[in-house]
């Protein structure tokens, strides 16, 4: 017979009239790395309370070998959906609680999602929260599926039992879009060019990072 011990230490951030949420802590080792998860909005967790999300995000990331969690959110106000309407913004505050989490933590995980591609002010946060995120780029995760697929929330049915990283990589509907400039009776651009660069020059176009 083997009697299992354990504790979770938890520590939560609110604001002074706890409208917002700045950081949701769950620690079950010590010993072990921490992550910091990174999605839209707070909703009912609290430091005795837990929700679906949170639960899933501890279950995942026990069974990947982690210690603890870094539960953060790029809109800090506590809802139980956001309202795309209302004037959504990053606060300064919650960027400061990111960026504290992401340098101490092992890893950071990009987890909101699909949310912003349909919506300009949602991707317009998270442009901002990967803005400033640029110095820990190499610490930058997204959840895959066993198939491969990723940029998951932990409540996407794919993968609520089974988390697998990988690197993160920009996702297109938030990479800049390139105008194509207009052409003239030739065939060719505008100002002139012409999809052969001069001797000695790069071209525009493989002077452009992907």
């Amino acid at each position: 017979m083997v009697t299992e011990h354990g504790m979770m230490i938890t520590e939560v951030v609110f604001n002074d009239n706890k409208t917002e949420r700045y950081l949701l802590r769950k620690v079950w080792d010590e010993n072990k790395p921490l992550v910091t998860l990174i999605m839209t909005n707070p909703s009912s967790a609290n430091a005795v309370t837990i929700d679906m999300t949170v639960h899933y995000c501890i279950c995942n990331l026990y069974k990947l070998g982690y210690g603890g969690v870094d539960i953060l959110n790029m809109i800090s106000v506590i809802l139980p959906k956001i309202d795309t309407k209302s004037n959504i913004a990053l606060s300064n505050d919650n960027m400061e609680y990111i960026l504290k989490s992401a340098e101490t933590s092992d890893k950071v995980i990009i987890a909101w999602g699909k949310i912003g591609e349909n919506n300009k002010k949602i991707r317009a946060i998270q442009l901002q929260v990967l803005e400033q995120l640029k110095p820990f780029q190499e610490k930058l995760y997204l959840i895959a599926s066993d198939i491969g697929d990723t940029g998951f929330h932990p409540l996407a049915p794919q993968i609520r039992f089974d988390w697998f990283l990988e690197d993160f990589v920009m996702p297109e509907y938030l990479k800049p879009k390139q105008e194509e400039q207009p052409l003239d009776e030739q065939g060719e651009t505008s100002k002139g060019e012409s999809d052969t660069p001069a001797k000695g020059k790069q071209s525009k176009k493989n002077a452009q990072s992907a």
